[in-house]
């Protein structure tokens, strides 16, 4: 599991939304984060957001965060780590 801050969410959010394949994805999320529950993507939903994050501009500008955590979490479950 990975934690996310609320602004980690909303600006994960906003570039999920950009991405016509990750649309899905971003609504999984806001509907998670709107109950305060976990999240759980599909197969589909996994690569859409890992292809966001990887896509992320700069190579160390995720830095330390909880949306690295995530990119490294998705990556590992989906066999690319």
């Amino acid at each position: 599991m990975v934690a996310l801050t609320g602004e980690e969410v909303g600006v994960l959010r906003d570039r999920l939304a950009q991405v016509g394949s990750a649309h899905a994805a971003g609504g999984t999320l806001t509907v998670s984060a709107n109950a305060s529950t976990s999240v759980t993507f599909t197969e589909v939903e996994k690569i859409a957001v890992l292809d966001v994050l990887d896509r992320w501009p700069g190579p160390t500008s995720l830095g330390d965060s909880g949306l690295l955590a995530l990119r490294d979490a998705l990556a590992r479950d989906l066999d690319r780590g």
